[in-house]
């Protein structure tokens, strides 16, 4: 009787991990996958049957989107750390000082030793 150990199913699991992670779509509204590589990733589903064009004939243009995609991720990404800062802002509230009033402040002594 062939029993399977316990590793090869966590192979198998892990290589189905790391597709779902590289072909999922985060706040940058691109995938992992779509930012190293500079296009979507292809599922089985979605492979041609023919080989088509070869990359080393769209060289040039394969790096000026990948230029293209980068700067747009740049943007995407100052674009959702802006909404990030202004949500957390909102919850802040100012507080002005004169001087002579008194304030409690907290020390923690890990950041500043004795």
């Amino acid at each position: 009787m062939f029993s399977r150990r316990a590793d090869d199913y966590v192979d198998e699991v892990l290589a189905i991990a790391e597709f779902a992670y590289n072909s999922s779509v985060n706040r940058s509204g691109l995938s992992p996958f779509e930012v190293v590589m500079g296009y979507r990733l292809r599922k089985p589903i979605d492979l041609p049957m023919s080989i088509g064009d070869r990359p080393c004939a769209i060289t040039e243009s394969v790096a000026h989107h990948l230029h293209e995609l980068h700067d747009h991720i740049k943007r995407q990404s100052a674009i959702s750390n802006d909404n990030s800062k202004s949500a957390a802002d909102s919850h802040k509230r100012l507080q002005e000082f004169a001087i002579g009033d008194e304030v409690m402040v907290r020390v923690r002594p890990e950041r500043f030793p004795m």
